[in-house]
C-alpha cells in the first residue's frame, strides 16, 4: 500500500536549546516533572546503553524501559515492555534549530504486531494504534515543552485526557472505569 509505514511519530518545536532539552530528558526519573499521565518514574540507572527505568501511569499501567542506544546530546532508543511482553520501541531525538529552540521528536513502533497478517496489521495501525498513540505522544510533548519553557511541573491531564493513560484506578479492582 502506498505510504504504508509501521512507525508513527510526533515532533514539537520547543523554545529551549537542544542542550537544555537533553539535560531534561537525560535526567533520571524525569517524567514525573512533565509527563501528564505519569504517577511514578524510577530509574535503576540512567546514563547510557543498558539503563533501565520503570513507569507507573495514573491509570495503573506499568511499563519497563531499557535503553538500547544512547547518543549524548541527541537522544536515545528505548525498548518498552509491559510485564515483559508486548514490546514496543520509542526513539527520542533532539534537533537543535538555534541557540534557543529545538525540535523534540518521539517515534514509536510496535514490532510485536509484525506476526499478524498484513491486512490486519495495516488496519490495526491505521485505525487504532496510530491515532491513539499519536495523541499520547503529542500530549507528552506538550508537557515537555510546558516544563522546559516555564520550569513548572506539568499537571495530571493538563493537555487533555487520554483513553488509555488517563483512566482512574478503581479501588480493589483489576479493571478501569
Amino acid at each position: 500500500m502506498l505510504g504504508y509505514e509501521e512507525t508513527f511519530f510526533v515532533e514539537k518545536e520547543v523554545a529551549v536549546s537542544g542542550e537544555k532539552a537533553w539535560d531534561i530528558i537525560s535526567l533520571p526519573g524525569n517524567l514525573t516533572m512533565w509527563h501528564p499521565f505519569m504517577e511514578e518514574h524510577t530509574a535503576e540507572r540512567w546514563n547510557g546503553i543498558g539503563s533501565k527505568d520503570h513507569l507507573t501511569y495514573y491509570s495503573g499501567f506499568k511499563y519497563d524501559r531499557e535503553v538500547t542506544e544512547w547518543i549524548d546530546g541527541v537522544g536515545y532508543d528505548l525498548k518498552v515492555t509491559e510485564n515483559g511482553k508486548k514490546e514496543s520501541t520509542a526513539i527520542w531525538r533532539i534537533t537543535p534549530i538555534d541557540e534557543t529552540h529545538c525540535i523534540l521528536r518521539i517515534t514509536g513502533a510496535v514490532p510485536f504486531i509484525k506476526k499478524l497478517p498484513f491486512p490486519i496489521r495495516w488496519a490495526l495501525l491505521k485505525f487504532k494504534m496510530k491515532p491513539v498513540f499519536s495523541q499520547y505522544l503529542f500530549q507528552i510533548l506538550e508537557g515537555f515543552a510546558y516544563y522546559a519553557e516555564t520550569g513548572k511541573q506539568t499537571k495530571r491531564n493538563q493537555f487533555g485526557s487520554h483513553p488509555i493513560f488517563s483512566l482512574e484506578k478503581q479501588e480493589g479492582r483489576n479493571h478501569y472505569r
